[in-house]
């Protein structure tokens, strides 16, 4: 009996370390082939997207917005899987909305056709409120890097890069004091840019992540063009430089950094 005491501890000792490798693999969450991550946050606009007063809008320096905000939807498909890391084709569909306002007007009116190459004027500040708000949907195209930072894949970062088509538009406000609001619409534009982003997941179960990260954007590398009023109250979008139209039109870039964070929902996929 007391030389079968040896071998009963040395086997409950490789027994119980089995059963602890088992349960450590089955524990593991898998690499998901499907995911959608779901995205809200703070988009602060950039180069010339940005400006610190209506003004520089009629007068044609930018587009005269200071913050905004974005959402999105992402699609994620895995086309290769390895040890530690995934590469996914991913969709995005999204929409960001940009904003800027003063304590000021600039008794602006509707423009007409031709300007701004006629009927052109200097705004002038004058007693009241003007405001403008530009909208930006967009579809995006391209591939997430995943790297898992721990052996069960609940900790994870997501490196992507991808091309993206928008279609910008928007409205600018002007309420001088003691008079009704006065608009003009910014008219449509399809242009072409790219993006980058770097997000972290937790994942506190198989099937659900919690993720935050941020996002670049460049929205118009692609497709600008300017042209002069055709209809009244609609100006087009203006961002490619012509001193034909007006001296004063040079070539205008938009961009934005997001700070964004959301759920993400896995599906398939393997251990």
């Amino acid at each position: 009996m007391k030389r079968l005491i040896p071998f009963i501890v040395v086997l409950v000792f490789f027994s119980s370390n089995l059963y602890s490798q088992t349960q450590l693999i089955s524990s593991k969450f898998t690499q998901p082939f499907f995911s959608i991550d779901a995205n809200f946050g703070y988009a602060l606009p950039m180069f010339d997207l940005r400006g610190s007063s209506i003004k520089e809008f009629y007068d044609l320096q930018n587009y005269s917005t200071t913050s905004g905000y974005q959402g999105e939807i992402k699609f994620g498909f895995t086309v290769a899987n390895f040890k530690r890391t995934q590469l996914r084709i991913k969709l995005t569909l999204g929409y960001a909305r940009f904003l800027g306002s003063e304590n000021l007007a600039y008794d602006f009116g509707k423009v007409t056709p031709g300007w701004p190459t006629i009927n052109y004027k200097n705004p002038v500040a004058v007693a009241g409120l003007s405001s403008i708000s530009i909208h930006q949907p967009y579809t995006a195209l391209g591939l997430d890097y995943v790297v898992y930072t721990d052996s069960r894949r609940t900790s994870l970062f997501t490196f992507g890069g991808d091309f993206v088509l928008s279609g910008s538009f928007g409205k600018v406000f002007d309420e001088p004091t003691g008079k009704f609001e006065d608009y003009n619409n910014i008219t449509s534009a399809i242009r072409f840019g790219m993006g980058v982003n770097t997000v972290y997941t937790y994942r506190p179960a198989p099937f659900i992540g919690l993720n935050a990260g941020v996002r670049f954007q460049l929205t118009n590398i692609l497709g600008k063009s300017s042209a002069s009023v055709s209809e009244d109250r609609d100006i087009p979008f203006n961002d490619d430089g012509n001193y034909s139209i007006n001296p004063k039109l040079g070539s205008r870039t938009m961009g934005h950094m997001s700070f964004i964070g959301g759920v993400s929902f896995y599906m398939g996929g393997k251990k």
